[in-house]
């Protein structure tokens, strides 16, 4: 069952009514409360509508399914996190660009704080992408497009979009609502942002997105770099599960690769686990694409940095056939290189942001390595920035060939 979002000012007293109207229904054996409980409660999953019938389900239970509605594990997280809505602020946004990776071709939309430096990326499907830049550059087309047909319905429907809201972000998605007037009537829809976001520009209605959503997906800027500013990330908090479906979710092709062949790497070798070294040997192997111009950017000595690898790649004590695993320190890799994504407004974890990702994990066996080649994260960055600017002009061409 998929979860539905909650409202963009989320009220906890409605939220307990629906949960006692759903208690109510069950209780007068209506057959739809039923299912509700039966689909959001596990341990009802496999009871029948008679035997549903004949428990004392209680209110906590109604509770415990409109949080499973709406995507929580239990009723106070959803209470906590309507807390967090409730006291968050609507802040008005700009549309500040469309953005392209060029290597993967993945979109972002950028939006800005109107009244300060603040940045929202959020990655969006290429029709959506197209939809809004259409209209954005004021091109006019022979026969409207989805966006243009909801924009004429609503207006013939006698209402109007007052603005669209970017409400929530939970594990990377982001929620929003279109906020439409009718005859003094506020009517409040769910909707993917791309889509809420092209139905504004159509309707000249502003956008906003709450100060929580900013909070957690914001990029800021150092006005003496220029470059963004890396967010405190809580190691703590994260699951091993956490970051694995993270990793399975924002991974490109080429990090997919990669992340194979550090596992040759280490199952070569013996070994039950994939290290940052291997990662690394990996990288340095790669001669195409950004990583590539990357390490030619910095200066780095490929085949004395492949040596030092080399020398750190101890044999292990493995003797099974399994697929090495990433270790806990791969998976912080690869959380930072995620994190170092979002703030170039990139919407899948390329090789580029792996190296970063190696540099900032601080591996102890990895930065004496990385730092006694000078690679260090500023300079790294700046390098990232200047190879993707170069092979947005003129992808360079390059042999497969691999070293060593």
């Amino acid at each position: 069952m998929s979860s539905s979002s909650l409202p963009a000012r989320p009220n906890l007293e409605q939220l307990r009514k629906q949960a006692k109207d759903l208690l109510k229904a069950y209780r007068a054996g209506d057959s739809p409360a039923l299912l509700r409980f039966r689909e959001s409660l596990q341990r009802l999953a496999d009871a029948s509508d008679e035997q549903l019938g004949k428990m004392s389900l209680s209110l906590r239970d109604a509770q415990r399914v409109i949080a499973a509605e709406h995507g929580f594990g239990d009723w106070t997280q959803l209470k906590d996190h309507v807390d967090e809505l409730t006291s968050s602020k609507m802040i008005e946004m700009n549309i500040d660009r469309i953005q392209m990776h060029p290597v993967s071709g993945q979109k972002v939309l950028v939006l800005k704080q109107k009244q300060a430096d603040t940045y929202l990326p959020i990655w969006i499907g290429p029709v959506e992408a197209d939809s809004i830049a259409l209209k954005l550059e004021g091109q006019q087309l022979p026969r409207p497009l989805t966006h243009d047909l909801m924009e004429s319905m609503i207006g013939d429907l006698g209402a109007t979009v007052s603005k669209v809201v970017v409400s929530d972000i939970r594990d990377h998605t982001f929620f929003a609502k279109v906020v439409i007037q009718r005859n003094g009537t506020t009517i409040e829809s769910d909707s993917r942002t791309s889509d809420a976001i092209a139905l504004a520009v159509r309707s000249d209605a502003p956008i906003y997105a709450t100060s929580y959503v900013l909070d957690r997906a914001g990029v800021t800027f150092d006005p003496e770099t220029g470059l963004p500013e890396s967010p405190v990330c809580d190691w703590q908090a994260l699951t091993i599960q956490d970051v694995l479906e993270d990793v399975s979710r924002m991974a490109s092709e080429e990090v997919e690769e990669i992340l194979q062949r550090a596992r040759s790497e280490a199952g070569c070798l013996g070994r039950s686990s994939v290290e940052p070294r291997d990662i690394l040997l990996a990288l340095v192997k790669e001669t195409k694409g950004v990583s590539a111009m990357v390490f030619a950017n910095l200066g780095t000595d490929l085949a004395a940095l492949l040596s030092a690898l080399k020398r750190l790649s101890e044999p292990g004590e493995s003797a099974s056939d399994a697929t090495p695993e990433l270790s806990e320190a791969c998976l912080r890799v690869m959380r930072l290189a995620r994190v170092e994504a979002h703030l170039m407004f990139h919407g899948r974890v390329e090789p580029e942001h792996l190296l970063l990702g190696l540099v900032l994990a601080d591996d102890e066996e990895t930065a004496k390595v990385l730092g006694g080649h000078g690679i260090e994260i500023e300079g790294a960055r700046v390098a990232v920035i200047k190879a993707l600017n170069v092979w947005r002009t003129v992808p360079p061409t390059s042999s497969s060939q691999s070293i060593g």
